[in-house]
């Protein structure tokens, strides 16, 4: 079921890395055995579970001895990480509340874009999170699609 879903939704959607999305969906033993519905309420808790994990390793990064230029990237990615109202996606996504979740995400994607520009004006990605940012960004396209076939 993930390698057909990921191939449908990567022939709309150019931005989608279809392997990715093969093996993120695939890590959870249930994907080859669940419908589209059940499908993308795996990629929400990925996307949650990603999105918290970033959080958690720019505060880890934090701790660490960095250039301050690279510190100071991290203290604005985790600024805009934590700011505004974060929702636990999967009760809405259950509720088939998919115009909620479709936001939300929507506003997880902005806020990953906003990380990478504050790299980007330096020069690059803010390295220590270029692959958690792809990795957000990805698992958001991944939902979104799914929710428009679904």
């Amino acid at each position: 079921m993930a390698e057909d879903t990921c191939k449908k939704i990567a022939a709309n959607d150019p931005e989608l890395n279809i392997d990715f999305c093969v093996k993120s969906l695939g890590s959870d033993p249930e994907s080859h055995k669940v419908d589209l519905e059940e499908l993308g309420l795996i990629g929400v808790k990925l996307l949650q579970a990603n999105y918290t994990g970033t959080i958690e390793y720019i505060k880890q990064l934090q701790k660490q001895k960095l250039e301050p230029s690279l510190l100071k990237a991290l203290s604005f990615c985790l600024d805009v990480y934590t700011s505004g109202e974060r929702k636990d996606l999967i009760p809405l996504y259950k509720a088939k509340r998919y115009g909620e979740v479709n936001i939300y995400v929507t506003i997880m994607m902005n806020k990953e874009a906003a990380c990478d520009a504050q790299g980007s004006e330096k020069g690059g990605t803010v390295p220590p999170l270029t692959k958690s940012n792809a990795d957000v960004y990805q698992l958001s396209i991944i939902v979104l699609d799914i929710m428009n076939i679904v």
